[in-house]
């Protein structure tokens, strides 16, 4: 019993201590996720290493195959344009940090619009940035372009069994799955009737370890109709060629709105 009076003290200060060790564990824990997160989002928002990037594509739309073109020069213009058996061009629609520019070949029309103008843009919240970002394979916040403002509106989840880490952006309630490493999955958004997702795949290394997909996938469902697109895209290229930043508009094209024009498309 003599030895109790020294014991005792000493169990209790190991108790303390142990449970100091396991809060300060707990606290190192809970800063290394999110120094890993904050350095997950800063990984997928970074632009990537390469500025322009070439690609043929083909089309499925709701079943209906088609082949086309992407062409992408960063921060300053994408255009991607569809053909009848790789030959003849119907449509192309090219994008500007400031406006879209839609044209039907085959009935010579054009449009010129804003981003404000595009069907569903209020759901997405879509401007230049992020269909750059979609297409480059990145992760983004509408509105806010700038790196240090879109990681403040974004929330990094624990990773998965699959090692799979959620994204979550805040004000648009857009959600990203990543594979816990330079890749970005998935990107889905759902409000009321309207829902838009997109899955990238077969990834393969272009620029060194930096790796992009050639397959994506995009399933749109608004008012109870659901439209999906998927595209393969081959002769990838990220060197830089020569081709203008804007197609011009020959004079047998007549400029309609952009309702008109989508409904000649019957898009």
């Amino acid at each position: 019993m003599r030895h109790l009076r020294y014991i005792l003290p000493v169990l209790i200060a190991a108790l303390f201590l142990g449970g100091c060790r396991s809060a300060n564990a707990l606290k190192r824990q809970k800063g290394d996720e999110e120094q890993e997160g904050s350095r997950l989002i800063r990984t997928l928002v970074a632009p990537p290493p390469v500025s322009e990037l070439t690609a043929s594509l083909s089309f499925n739309i709701n079943g209906n195959k088609v082949s086309g073109q992407l062409r992408m020069r960063r921060g300053r213009s994408i255009q991607l344009s569809a053909s009848v058996l790789g030959l003849m061009e119907m449509a192309r629609i090219e994008l500007f940090p400031d406006m879209v520019v839609v044209m039907d070949r085959y009935h010579n029309l054009y449009s010129v619009c804003h981003y404000a103008d595009i069907p569903h843009r209020n759901e997405l919240g879509f401007d230049f940035e992020e269909v750059q970002a979609l297409l480059w394979n990145r992760i983004f916040c509408p509105g806010f372009p700038a790196e240090e403002d879109a990681v403040s509106r974004l929330e990094v989840t624990k990773a998965d069994e699959a090692g799979k880490v959620r994204i979550k952006e805040k004000e648009y309630g857009y959600t990203f799955v990543t594979d816990g490493n330079e890749r970005l999955e998935s990107i889905m958004k759902s409000s009321g009737g309207y829902s838009f997702r997109m899955d990238y795949s077969d990834f393969t290394a272009l620029s060194g370890s930096w790796r992009y997909p050639l397959e994506l996938s995009v399933e749109i469902t608004s008012s109870g109709v659901t439209n999906n697109v998927s595209v393969k895209m081959s002769s990838v290229s990220v060197e830089k060629k020569n081709w203008a930043d804007r197609t011009q508009v020959t004079r047998r094209m007549k400029q309609v709105s952009l309702d008109e024009l989508l409904d000649n498309l019957d898009l």
